[in-house]
């Protein structure tokens, strides 16, 4: 029944798309881009049906590190594969350290693969889009080929994901907020007579008292707490992963960009984050540090851990788990401002140019995306290994550490409609905490920015914008952990530095683009 369903989505999208079959065949490929070919073997006929009678091996690449049982559920998930489309997906992975550096060199090199996980500003989107590395996706293509996925993401995911009119990436489809929480000792909260940390001088003084007891706070400086506190987010496509450029997310009437070297509030974060550093809130040596997150809040070596909502659940439950007396409870220091809910194209998956199997690459990323049997194995593992099914839509572990949920950078095809739940057997008070704040967070979602969905296409000063993030490490990473004798040079001369470099360009560039964008939004 299942096939049979796929089969009639498939034949209903090529007669909305009549035509692109024969357009397909020579001089342009199934994604619309002309100069190379795809693979024929996946190619539309004329008579409706997609050929996969040829065996295809995909190659993927995603972010991560490969967990000890990996390859066994991808295993499973190429059986299922080979039966639907007729094609296998061998996986690499890039790991946290090595992507930034190793990613373009995938494509710079030729590289053969098919797949790989992309997300604007963190993981690479933009840049690739200008280094041409990425197959533009055409509605026609997608339709043909992923109609499933077609049906599911909704329409302001593609409007996000496209850079020059061209959608250039499949964008997961979950709502994720882009503010990180964080995971605190409920017990040296006691110790130190904190009773709620709710906002930014509520975590300062926590920190404080921690330090002065031995205690590190943070992996890093809280750079991102201060600008979100301020109401502020990183402008998608931006150097340094959007953090040079800010924009007002809270206020939709607020159009100004923010270049952070001008804007006094970098200089007064800087300032604290000197003293916070020097008083011992982190490691003097957290620059070369190469621990996971978790690390810290696990070992006993940070009073807290900061990340995303579900990872502090889950290492919070960890360390509970291992050490009861710790009472770890999620905290939100930026409680008072509506949340922001993370553009669609934070997670998604391209496809590789230079694929010769582009067809096919996207038929694979279709069961991935909706087939739920694909879905739950790279989401959680092996059903009656790592977890086991509570009803039709819930899950519970049985093995966390050896595949690991939502561990694997399956985050690329999220899918909300499908996607399962964690049934929770014996509930304790940070579970509690943790659904009421989801809970409060639902309920108070920000009202929309034109610049959420902006993102700054860098082709036409990619030098300027690889002579500024040249910068980085010797100047904007010291002062955002408060590693620097004199917080006020420092400043200075990152300043001069921008400028040699062209920063000035960059943001003439960017700001030309954020008004075309805008006027285009506002004429449709």
């Amino acid at each position: 029944m299942k096939k049979m369903k796929k089969a009639i989505a498939l034949l209903m999208a090529l007669a909305m798309t009549a035509g692109i079959a024969s357009g397909c065949s020579s001089g342009e490929t199934s994604s619309g881009s002309a100069g190379s070919e795809g693979s024929p073997a996946s190619a539309a006929s004329e008579t409706g049906e997609i050929d996969t009678s040829e065996p295809v091996e995909l190659k993927m690449y995603l972010i991560g590190d490969r967990t000890p049982d990996f390859d066994a559920v991808y295993d499973k998930i190429n059986e299922i594969l080979q039966e639907e489309i007729n094609a296998t997906v061998s996986v690499e992975f890039l790991s946290w350290g090595e992507h930034d550096t190793k990613y373009s060199l995938l494509f710079s090199g030729q590289e053969d693969f098919d797949l790989i996980f992309t997300a604007s500003s963190w993981a690479h989107y933009e840049q690739t889009v200008a280094l041409g590395g990425f197959a533009p996706l055409s509605e026609e293509f997608i339709q043909t080929y992923a109609p499933d996925i077609w049906e599911v993401v909704p329409e302001i995911a593609w409007e996000q994901a496209k850079i020059g009119g061209t959608i250039y990436m499949v964008p997961n489809y979950s709502n994720e907020f882009g503010q990180d929480v964080m995971a605190v000792r409920g017990d040296l909260m006691e110790k130190y007579g904190v009773e709620e940390i709710i906002n930014w001088d509520e975590m300062k003084e926590f920190a404080i008292a921690a330090a002065a007891d031995g205690m590190y706070t943070f992996q890093y400086g809280p750079w991102y707490q201060y600008f979100q506190n301020e109401g502020l987010s990183t402008l998608g496509g931006a150097p340094k992963a959007g953090e040079l450029v800010l924009y007002n997310t809270q206020d939709p009437e607020d159009l100004d960009l923010y270049y952070i070297l001008d804007w006094d509030g970098f200089a007064d974060y800087c300032h604290q984050a000197k003293e916070m550093a020097d008083a011992g809130c982190w490691s003097p040596d957290a620059l070369n540090s190469t621990d996971e997150r978790q690390t810290g809040l696990l070992t006993g070596r940070t009073a807290a851990m900061v990340w995303n909502m579900g990872s502090c659940l889950t290492y919070g439950r960890q360390a509970n788990q291992e050490n009861p007396d710790w009472d770890v409870t999620i905290v939100d220091p930026v409680s008072d401002l509506p949340k922001k809910v993370n553009p669609y194209i934070n997670n998604g998956v391209a496809i590789n140019a230079n694929s010769q199997n582009k067809e096919r690459a996207m038929m694979a990323l279709n069961e991935f995306y909706t087939n739920p049997e694909v879905y739950d194995l790279a989401m959680l593992g092996i059903e009656g290994t790592h977890w086991e099914a509570v009803g039709d839509d819930q899950y519970k572990v049985i093995d966390e550490s050896n595949y690991g949920v939502s561990n694997n950078c399956n985050w690329g095809w999220n899918n909300m409609t499908i996607q399962r739940t964690e049934y929770i057997e014996d509930r304790t008070a940070l579970d509690d905490t943790y659904d009421a704040m989801m809970d409060e967070w639902n309920a108070n979602i920000k009202e929309d920015h034109i610049y959420d969905g902006f993102n700054f296409d860098n082709t036409n000063v990619a030098t300027q914008v690889a002579a500024v993030e040249a910068n980085i490490d010797t100047y904007y990473n010291p002062l955002i952990n408060g590693l620097v004798d004199d917080v006020d040079a420092t400043i200075e001369q990152f300043k001069q530095a921008l400028e040699a470099a062209g920063i000035r360009d960059v943001l003439e560039e960017m700001e030309k683009q954020a008004s075309e964008y805008v006027a285009s939004k506002q004429a449709e």
